[in-house]
């Protein structure tokens, strides 16, 4: 069962859920691996994917997703209304991080269980490697309130995204903040561009930008260099209050 502190299914309400792979393993090292896991994660939330998927441009598809352009014809079965909402996404080297929120009883189980094995089998097959992908299943935890949903916003897309960029930056600072912004911005593994940017992928709704502004203000999406100044030393300033949503 996912590592939880209560139940996923009860409230549709947002939720921080984090993946990891086993061994630390690095499974987002490759444009290929994670134009994968953008397009599972898209076919994952209404259907599945369709048979013979090696013979077909995935990287071009996970491209369109994130463009906001619709998949072609013959990438996937959809048999159902989205499981979830997906609010927030990064994918870190060897895990990843979402932000979601269920549409349906049982969304989050169900959408993580289909996303974890369908990525797992792709993965073992092309690395001919056997066992366990991710270690466990999955974590997660419940945001309850809009300073929370506010934490994890910066957590996700703007922490988690520059320790690929500078690797201990929250520590010791960054060397060239442009660049960083500029890293934040081009990453296309995030829903930072879909947030803090002009990009409208297929992965997080208007409706859902829409609402997240409503929530917490247009003035926390556009000073974007507030937030990379106030998360070098987030994990110091909220550990204490916020150690349990982070779920690291």
């Amino acid at each position: 069962m996912p590592k939880r502190k209560e139940s996923l299914t009860e409230k549709i309400r947002p939720y921080h859920i984090v993946a990891k792979a086993a061994d630390g393993k690095g499974i987002f090292e490759s444009e290929e691996d994670s134009s994968r896991f953008i397009f599972q994660m898209y076919a994952a939330n209404i259907g599945r994917p369709a048979i013979n998927l090696y013979r077909k441009d995935i990287k071009k598809a996970s491209q369109a997703l994130l463009s906001g352009e619709s998949l072609p014809k013959g990438f996937l079965v959809k048999e159902h209304e989205p499981l979830v909402d997906i609010f927030s996404f990064a994918l870190v080297k060897d895990h990843y991080h979402l932000g979601l929120v269920p549409s349906v009883r049982d969304g989050i189980p169900k959408f993580m269980q289909k996303l974890n094995l369908a990525f797992a089998k792709y993965f073992n097959m092309k690395y001919k490697r056997h066992g366990m992908l991710f270690e466990g299943r999955f974590a997660g935890a419940p945001i309850t309130s809009p300073a929370q949903l506010n934490v994890i916003l910066r957590y996700i897309n703007v922490k988690k995204v520059l320790d690929i960029h500078e690797p201990g930056w929250s520590a010791a600072g960054l060397k060239d903040k442009k660049a960083a912004l500029d890293f934040l911005s081009a990453y296309p593994y995030s829903s930072f561009p879909d947030l803090f940017k002009e990009r409208s992928s297929k992965l997080v709704s208007e409706e859902v930008r829409s609402t997240l502004r409503k929530m917490l203000g247009e003035d926390f999406f556009s000073k974007i260099e507030d937030h990379i100044d106030s998360s070098r030393h987030f994990m110091e300033e909220q550990a204490k209050a916020y150690k349990g949503l982070f779920l690291e």
